[in-house]
């Protein structure tokens, strides 16, 4: 049976229509990225927060150049403590036992290392500039404090605890914020900011012990606190945030399962076990060898300088 004349035309409009429209929406598909990119977002469990300011600027290399200045205030004045230690055992407190005097700095490291469990949702919060220049004023109100302490417990109270307290909350946004600003080049800014930690060892080493010569350990206290009010209190005013904080926060579970930071978390915490034991005694030892004080302290120098 032959078709008659009207229906062949149907069928090719019919087969014509379905070929333009599996065009229509395979050019939708490749204009429209969009929603298979969400989708993959989602199946992959990666959540990026939006951008406020593009990453690799100019300003990316101001905010590595404070956080540099940050740490080298911070841990400068931690990895001098030596020079302090020395003083205190062989001048201050000879009655005490080496092991309470190292009460003051072992509290010290171990807030400001600790309190990053703290200073991370604090600056998700409340921003990087608010969080680092309140640990300015926390450092510098320590050191003040101190510097008018007569008994050992004050000095735990003030040079250790309240300090290392203050120092977390500039620690912790000093390290990570230069990665949140560079991509290109985030392996550099990062060593440049960290850079500042050894630095501000070598000059407070040297400055510390220069100052405690000449106009003693409690003014050189009240002077350490004016110059990291200065310094810290200037560079945490440049903090900001380029990213914007992710929606929900942070699963603190979910991280704490995870074994690949449970085992990084182990090897940090055995490394800094015994990682401040050399900086804290090795002048004391260098002493109780016939060394110079001044030979002492240049170990906590030439330490610093690695």
């Amino acid at each position: 049976m032959i078709p008659s004349s009207a229906s062949i035309p149907s069928t090719r409009v019919s087969h014509d229509d379905r070929s333009c429209s599996s065009k229509a929406e395979k050019h939708s598909q490749q204009s429209d990225p969009e929603p298979a990119l969400e989708s993959q977002v989602e199946r992959d469990g990666i959540h990026q927060p939006p951008e406020l300011i593009p990453a690799d600027t100019g300003y990316a290399w101001v905010i590595v150049a404070c956080a540099a200045f940050n740490l080298m205030c911070t841990l400068g004045v931690v990895n001098s403590f030596g020079v302090f230690s020395t003083y205190y055992i062989n001048y201050i407190y000879p009655n005490l036992s080496t092991a309470s005097i190292a009460w003051v700095g072992t509290t010290m490291s171990l807030f400001m290392l600790g309190g990053a469990i703290a200073t991370g949702p604090l600056t998700d919060r409340f921003g990087f500039r608010l969080v680092s220049l309140s640990g300015t004023a926390v450092c510098s109100v320590a050191l003040l404090l101190a510097s008018f302490a007569n008994a050992l417990w004050q000095l735990v109270l003030t040079q250790g605890i309240m300090f290392g307290i203050g120092a977390a909350c500039i620690f912790s946004p000093s390290v990570s914020l230069p990665a949140q600003w560079h991509e290109k080049r985030r392996p550099l800014a990062t060593g440049i900011a960290v850079a500042g930690s050894g630095a501000g060892g070598m000059i407070f080493t040297v400055a510390t012990q220069k100052m405690m010569d000449s106009i003693g350990h409690k003014w050189t206290l009240r002077a350490l606190a004016l110059i990291l009010l200065c310094v810290s209190g200037t560079a945490g005013a440049f903090y900001k945030r380029r990213v914007a904080v992710p929606r929900g926060g942070v699963d603190l579970v979910a991280i704490a399962r995870d074994p690949r930071l449970l085992a990084i978390g182990l090897a940090g915490f055995m490394v800094n076990v015994s990682y401040f034991v050399p900086w804290f005694y090795l002048p004391t030892a260098a002493l109780k060898i016939g060394q110079t004080r001044q030979a002492a302290n240049n170990l906590v120098l030439f330490m610093n300088a690695g």
